[in-house]
């Protein structure tokens, strides 16, 4: 689904009676729909968020904005190389993804990256078998490396669409609330 599909789709959002949620009104926000709420959550979320790529992937996920694709990659690909190196504990101290190689690490970040964007089209991403065979490599490192970056990006994203619904509702939870005077340096007064 490109941009104008989801315009088409979203046309007419707040002509309807039903309340629109967070991520039809920040996919509509984004495409050009005044709704100055949405602008105002998506200023204080990026503020909170746990890591700053996190604003990037949600709107990537609900707006389908391919303009931080590079940004994205990156981070993912700094995920995939810190999890094949993690080492273990106690006594056996080794690579989680032992082989590991760039050149399929990187296709397995993107690979991740792209089911966790867009789940919709998971049947579009080759199999892991396919992916092993062509660079030559261990099916369990592979998986694990794109479940990793994949289960990373999932959480970021979900806990952005948390934050905005919250943000949009004006009900915060303890969480938002000490994520929010952290950064700030600033006691929760009950808003932001």
């Amino acid at each position: 689904m490109g941009a104008a599909d989801l315009v088409a789709q979203l046309a007419g959002l707040y002509a309807r009676h039903e309340r629109a949620d967070a991520d039809q009104r920040t996919a509509s926000f984004w495409w050009g729909a005044q709704d100055e709420e949405v602008a105002w959550a998506l200023a204080i979320c990026n503020t909170v968020a746990p890591e700053p790529i996190a604003q990037r992937l949600y709107l990537a996920h609900v707006a389908e904005d391919h303009r931080h694709t590079r940004d994205l990659k990156d981070w993912a690909y700094r995920v995939a190389v810190d999890y094949a190196g993690a080492k273990g504990s106690g006594q056996r101290r080794r690579s989680q993804v032992e082989g590991y190689r760039t050149d399929w690490g990187h296709q397995a970040a993107r690979d991740g990256l792209a089911i966790a964007l867009w789940p919709h089209l998971r049947d579009e991403v080759p199999g892991i078998g396919k992916r092993c065979e062509a660079f030559r490599c261990g099916k369990q490192g592979y998986q694990r490396v794109r479940e990793e970056v994949m289960a990373r990006a999932c959480d970021l994203i979900a806990a952005f669409r948390l934050d905005m619904q919250e943000t949009l509702d004006g009900r915060f939870s303890r969480d938002f609330m000490g994520r929010w005077e952290i950064v700030t340096g600033r006691r929760w007064d009950g808003s932001c």
